[in-house]
């Protein structure tokens, strides 16, 4: 007998509530994302299985000391915890990709207030992140309001493009040998079966927090994550560590992944969840999966907006070989919507060489 799988797919596309969302104030909007620090998937010194219902405190962008960017605080900043309709999940991935999101929702909608044509910032990963604008014809002829409400409506777009494809930048950059501490590789952990999903719930918490009008970015973020990782169903630590060694020997072993997850959603329109078999006999949970990042804007708020806004990732290895492998022959830029499908393929044709034909998929 066939067994049936409901799948449920959430997408970001919600209705833009009456009121303009809060997002970050212009303390924190000076500040790009701070450095949060991943635990790994496997057992290491870097593990954090997070204990059963935890406290995940209050979101912390930054605080404002300007000298640290960061302080004392009741965020729990980084951790593995195992969700019944998600899998696995890492912390610290959400909160950088809640993060990039915020940062370049008020970026965008400043540029987009003024007049500008682009911004960019820098990130520890060597790379400088851009966004160029392109404003159409008709953006000169609408009044205030409506501009208003489309700045709005770009400037959330935008965000939820940059918290998936920033962040699982990222992970491309470490496939092909990033490491932030010299003499400690991280290729290891690149694409692990928990990176890219959890970068699309960080993706969807953001989204909701930057429409909730009149609330803090921290505050809403803060209530969105509780009710997002609510509805993924944290299971208890117990069940997190026995999770870990069913997958033992499957899906890593000792220091290293075995298996990659490379799910963007560009096959079948949505990001699936690696679930553990066996881990609560006879529950059979709901997998929840989430929308790609959208990253057409030909149309939005009732608006033809193609090509306002283009993302892109520009990086400075110092390592000649690894930059070719990752723009290709004579680029400078990689553009998410128009690069990453073919820089994907090439990443899964190298992992199944080195993994074998099962290396991007949980079983068998």
């Amino acid at each position: 007998m066939k067994r049936i799988v409901r799948i449920v797919l959430f997408s970001l596309c919600v209705v833009v509530p009456s009121g303009r969302s809060e997002g970050l104030s212009d303390w924190q909007g000076k500040k790009t994302p701070r450095l949060r620090i991943a635990a790994s998937p496997y057992p290491n010194f870097l593990l954090d299985v997070l204990p059963t219902d935890p406290d995940l405190g209050e979101h912390l962008y930054r605080v404002k000391i300007d000298s640290l960017g960061m302080g004392p605080s009741s965020e729990r900043s980084r951790g593995h915890f195992y969700t019944r309709r998600g899998g696995f999940l890492d912390l610290a991935h959400i909160r950088r990709a809640i993060d990039l999101a915020g940062y370049v929702h008020y970026r965008t909608r400043r540029c987009l207030e003024r007049g500008e044509p682009r911004f960019s910032f820098e990130s520890i990963d060597k790379t400088t992140y851009h966004c160029d604008i392109t404003y159409p014809p008709f953006w000169a002829r609408l009044d205030p309001g409506e501009k208003k409400r489309l700045i709005a409506e770009l400037s959330i777009r935008a965000a939820e493009a940059a918290a998936i494809d920033f962040s699982n930048w990222r992970e491309i950059l470490t496939w092909y040998g990033f490491h932030n501490v010299p003499g400690m590789p991280e290729k290891s952990s690149a694409f692990s079966y928990e990176d890219l999903y959890s970068h699309s719930v960080g993706a969807a918490v953001a989204v909701r927090a930057l429409r909730t009008p009149g609330v803090s970015f921290d505050e809403a973020v803060t209530t969105e994550l509780q009710r997002e990782l609510a509805d993924l169903e944290i299971v208890p630590q117990e069940l997190c560590l026995r999770a870990m060694s069913l997958v033992e020997n499957r899906w890593w072993a000792g220091k290293q992944v075995l298996k990659r997850n490379l799910d963007t959603g560009t096959d079948n329109g949505r990001i699936d969840p690696w679930l553990v078999r066996n881990l609560e006999p006879g529950k059979s949970p709901r997998p929840k999966s989430y929308a790609p990042a959208r990253r057409d804007f030909s149309r939005v708020a009732g608006y033809r907006c193609r090509d306002i806004l283009v993302l892109s990732c520009e990086p400075h290895l110092p390592n000649k070989k690894r930059m070719r492998a990752v723009l290709g022959a004579g680029a400078k830029r990689v553009r998410p919507d128009r690069d990453y499908a073919a820089i994907m393929t090439r990443i899964r044709r190298e992992v199944l060489a080195e993994g074998g034909p099962n290396a991007d998929r949980p079983y068998p």
